[in-house]
């Protein structure tokens, strides 16, 4: 059941998320008129094209990172700067906020990885930083993938290595 507490939060999400839209677009803006752009996209390792659903889907994703992070016991300080700044894009871009949010609120679904495109990098990450421990939140093998969902971690797979090679070609 929605509550007013919830209904309240989601405005609140909804207008930071728009000035946090509206002072990058300025930003970036300005970053351009200075012919800075390209030098500071490239220093985090971005291009032009990804400025877009960067924009739209920024808000609250690289909290929402952090929270399953600490959720599943990972700390992001251990994490290659890689890994955390593919896992922050795949965020980012992610279709499932909605059900992530849930997830995190202790409401939704009991295992993340029927929707979150990080699933693989957070087992692997929290077998690196946990051997031998216990299986993260419920053991992927319990898992089993539609048909949309391995097709959607195929792209997301391929949209990391293409955004690898744009980094190695910088």
């Amino acid at each position: 059941m929605t509550t007013l507490h919830d209904v309240t939060q989601a405005i609140s999400r909804f207008a930071e998320g728009a000035r946090t839209r509206r002072q990058l677009k300025r930003e970036l803006a300005q970053l351009s008129a200075m012919g800075s752009l390209d030098s500071v996209l490239a220093d985090v390792g971005l291009v032009r094209s990804q400025i877009e659903p960067l924009m739209a889907g920024c808000t609250g994703s690289r909290d929402q990172l952090e929270r399953m992070l600490a959720r599943l016991g990972i700390d992001p300080a251990q994490l290659p700067v890689e890994t955390e700044r593919d896992m922050t894009w795949t965020c980012t871009t992610c279709p499932d906020k909605r059900r992530c949010r849930k997830w995190l609120a202790g409401a939704g679904e009991t295992d993340f990885h029927s929707f979150c495109p990080n699933a693989a990098q957070l087992d692997d990450a929290f077998a690196k930083q946990h051997p031998g421990g216990p299986a993260v939140a419920a053991s992927p093998s319990d898992y089993c993938p539609t048909a949309d969902e391995i097709k959607r971690m195929r792209a997301d797979t391929r949209q990391r290595e293409v955004r690898a090679m744009i980094d190695a070609a910088l």
